[in-house]
């Protein structure tokens, strides 16, 4: 196996070496003296639901024709849920009535952990969107409507299969 990784503190080629505990090998820095676990970035996403659960909020950004969720990175020192809380804010223009975490999902595309989420909100007004973050934004009625809409093979359509059967009338 080929394997090209570099110490992020001193820049020597790290080499693969068994480390206790670990069921795989682990790049090691001979130079350091250390083992370096994987980085990646973290980010929150959320299927964001009305009160009563009967509207499910998604939104189009970046000039794609397909609906995602309202999503973003957690920035260093912040934790998941006021990262969440900052992006709802600062996107949509809303503050979460209840935020349940549901489970995690790795992104290989840009290297991230997705930690998924189920947010309510009390209002239901999309005036407050930003123009800057936001194409569109739509709640759907059903989830019939949400599957048709979501960018199909994405993590969102994954979350939207994960919290359907919850909600199904």
């Amino acid at each position: 196996m080929i394997f090209n990784a570099y110490c992020h503190v001193c820049g020597s080629a790290l080499e693969l070496r068994p480390c206790e505990g670990e069921s795989t090998e682990i790049p090691y820095c001979v130079k350091c003296g250390e083992y370096r676990f994987a980085a990646f970035n973290v980010a929150v996403c959320t299927a964001l639901f009305n009160s009563d659960y009967s509207k499910l909020l998604m939104m189009r950004q970046y000039g794609r024709e397909k609906y995602n969720f309202l999503a973003g990175y957690i920035t260093q020192g912040e934790d998941a849920e006021t990262a969440l809380k900052r992006e709802m804010l600062e996107e949509m223009g809303m503050y979460p009535e209840k935020i349940e975490y549901l489970y995690s999902a790795y992104f290989q595309k840009s290297n991230t952990l997705m930690l998924n989420f189920l947010t309510t909100v009390k209002t239901e007004s999309l005036e407050q969107a930003s123009k800057s973050e936001v194409d569109d934004a739509q709640w759907f009625n059903s989830f019939e409507q949400a599957y048709e809409a979501v960018i199909k093979g994405s993590l969102a359509e994954r979350l939207l299969k994960y919290v359907a059967p919850r909600f199904a009338r």
